[in-house]
């Protein structure tokens, strides 16, 4: 018997925690299924794919959300231009990532009679949506076969939405690519690390603060991606005066580079749903500091142990475990060795076995 057609639901596969997951599950499950990925918008990937990877577009860009109507329109669009996608390509499973794509999966693929798993990558106590949006989840979510979620936390909330059963936590897979690019031979430099969106919620404006009142003469702090809040960012270090201590490097298709000859890697975020550099940082055998938001950096750190938890917006304390990091290169080896083990529990073999069993459940 072939292979299974089965799809992958996404709104792009720009740079981004949800869409390094699929990029990363998708060409791992190309051993066992026909894959295909269907954005809802075109653009190509920024993570690299297995060639035997399909990738489709429902539309080639989605207009501006004028108002209510122009909105509805274009979800309606979407939503016919993925069902049709899904009949002519006999998908017989999809698997979606993040919500206006998660509802419009589960209609679509309702619609013609295929299952549905569901991921939700956000913390949805933070992440909230309006009242439209919030009738659509609890209409459709139900619907699923599965839904996929990174924390207990994250669980609890949606168990007033479907059976407890039909939640399963799956931690986040490593990249197998970004394993592959792990280089113990180069030399570590003085550099604190932070690799994410410049936005509000990550705050990163907490840790130029910290580091800007730290003795450090040579250490620098090195800001990996980009986002909205770059150009208010960088007049802070401007005006901190640390223009020479502290870099913007934008977004990169080889985050390695900096995993590898980076000291300590630091997280300000004030939520989470799980949080991907943090593994990545942490299976670079980098001693982590970060805010114990909710959810994620709790399930991955043991403060003392592989790495600090700070409280969220606690600019004090983390000044003071940054210090202590920089100071101590017996701590940060020993901190790192430790979090390597923590991280190789996301390497990609385990969590592809486990969405396997979902899908094999599912279809």
């Amino acid at each position: 018997m072939g292979k299974k057609n089965i799809a992958f639901v996404i709104y792009s596969l720009d740079s981004g925690g949800a869409e390094r997951v699929v990029a990363t599950l998708a060409n791992a499950l190309s051993l066992y299924y026909n894959v295909t990925i269907v954005t809802l918008v075109k653009g190509e990937s920024i993570y690299p794919l297995d060639d035997c990877v399909k990738i489709l577009h429902c539309m080639d860009t989605v207009p501006n959300k004028i108002n209510a109507i122009v909105s509805l329109k274009n979800n309606y669009r979407l939503y016919s231009s993925l069902k049709y996608i899904l009949k002519e390509q006999s998908i017989k499973l999809t698997l979606s990532f993040m919500t206006t794509s998660n509802v419009l999966a589960i209609l679509a693929s309702k619609s013609i009679g295929i299952p549905c798993i569901i991921s939700e990558r956000s913390n949805p106590y933070v992440y909230t949506h309006n009242i439209f949006w919030n009738q659509l989840i609890k209409w459709t979510f139900p619907k699923s076969n599965y839904l996929v979620v990174q924390s207990q936390l994250v669980k609890d909330y949606y168990k007033a939405l479907m059976p407890s059963n039909k939640i399963v936590i799956l931690p986040n897979p490593l990249s197998n690519e970004l394993v592959k690019l792990k280089d113990r031979s180069i030399e570590r430099k003085n550099i604190v690390l932070n690799v994410g969106r410049l936005d509000e919620n990550k705050a990163q404006d907490l840790l130029i603060k910290a580091f800007s009142n730290l003795p450090n003469n040579d250490w620098e702090l090195i800001f990996v991606g980009d986002g909205p809040l770059l150009a208010t960012y960088s007049t802070l270090v401007h005006q901190l005066g640390m223009s020479e201590k502290i870099k913007f490097v934008g977004k990169t298709n080889d985050v390695s580079i900096y995993y590898n000859q980076s000291k300590i890697f630091a997280f300000t975020s004030k939520s989470e749903g799980f949080p991907n550099a943090l593994i990545e940082a942490m299976f670079f055998e980098m001693p982590c500091i970060s805010t114990d938001c909710p959810s994620g950096p709790s399930e991955l750190i043991v403060d003392g142990l592989n790495g600090y938890l700070v409280p969220v917006n606690d600019q004090i304390a983390l000044e003071r475990q940054l210090l202590k990091l920089m100071k101590d290169s017996d701590l940060c080896k020993t901190f790192g060795n430790n979090a390597l083990k923590t991280a190789s529990m996301y390497e990609a073999s385990y969590v592809v076995n486990q969405w396997k069993h979902l899908i094999d459940d599912a279809i």
